[in-house]
C-alpha cells in the first residue's frame, strides 16, 4: 500500500483486470471467465459492504465466503476463494486466503450446505433416435445428425464435439470411425485421446 496515496484501492481495482491477462493461455477460456466473474462478485460485495477488496483482510474474505455459502454450492465458493487468492498473488499483495479462520469458514460452509450438484439428464438411445428422425434431409439436417451421433457414441462434451475437424476422423476397414479428440476439460494440456464409433454412426458421418 503506497503511503499518502489518496486512492490506493482504486489503483488495485484497475490493475487486477490488467494483471489477469498474464493468465491467458495457462487456463482454459471457461476457467478465465469463471475467475473474472468470481473476482467481480467479490469486488462488488466489498464495495456494497464498504470494505477494501485488495488487499483483503481475513475477516472480509470470511464474511464474503459465508455470504456466498448461503446460496452457492461449496464448489463455487471454493472457486471464488481460489480467484481471490490468484488476484492477491498477481498484485503482489499479502495473501489472506491461507489463514486458518478462512479454512474453518469454508469447512462450515461445506458441512452445512445441502445444495446438491445439478445432474444433467443423460441422452438415451431412445432420445437420440427421436432427435435423428426429426432432422430434415438437408445439408444442415445431415450435419446435425452426424454431430448428434458422434456426441452420443464418443461421450464428448459440446466443446469437444465442435472442435472436431475432418482430419480428426479416419474411416477404418470395418466401416467404423477412429476419432482423435485433441483436447477436453479433463485433458487441459492437450494430450488427446482416441475413440471409436460403430458402423451405424459412420453412416451418419460421410467423409
Amino acid at each position: 500500500m503506497i503511503k499518502n496515496d489518496p486512492s490506493p484501492v482504486s489503483f488495485c481495482y484497475t490493475d487486477w483486470r490488467t494483471e489477469f491477462t498474464r493468465l491467458e493461455g495457462a487456463y482454459s477460456p471457461a476457467t478465465m471467465r469463471s475467475y473474472r466473474a468470481d473476482v467481480e462478485a467479490f469486488e462488488k460485495w466489498c464495495l456494497a459492504s464498504d470494505r477494501d477488496p485488495f488487499p483483503a483482510s481475513v475477516e472480509t474474505v470470511c464474511r464474503f465466503l459465508e455470504k456466498q455459502g448461503n446460496t452457492k454450492a461449496p464448489s463455487t465458493v471454493r472457486r471464488r476463494l481460489y480467484a481471490i487468492r490468484k488476484v492477491h498473488r498477481l498484485l503482489n499483495l499479502p495473501d489472506p486466503t491461507y489463514h486458518e479462520d478462512i479454512n474453518l469458514a469454508f469447512r462450515r460452509i461445506r458441512r452445512g450446505n445441502s445444495i446438491r450438484p445439478k445432474q444433467a439428464k443423460g441422452l438415451t438411445r431412445d432420445y437420440l433416435d427421436r432427435f435423428l428422425a426429426s432432422e430434415p434431409a438437408t445439408p444442415w439436417g445431415l450435419r446435425n445428425r452426424a454431430m448428434l451421433s458422434l456426441g452420443y457414441e464418443l461421450l464428448t462434451r459440446r466443446s469437444e464435439l465442435v472442435a472436431l475437424r475432418l482430419d480428426d476422423l479416419e474411416e477404418r476397414e470395418d466401416g467404423t470411425l477412429r476419432v482423435l479428440i485433441r483436447r477436453s476439460k479433463s485433458d487441459p494440456f492437450g494430450a488427446g485421446r482416441i475413440a471409436f464409433t460403430s458402423r451405424e454412426t459412420s453412416v451418419e458421418c460421410p467423409q
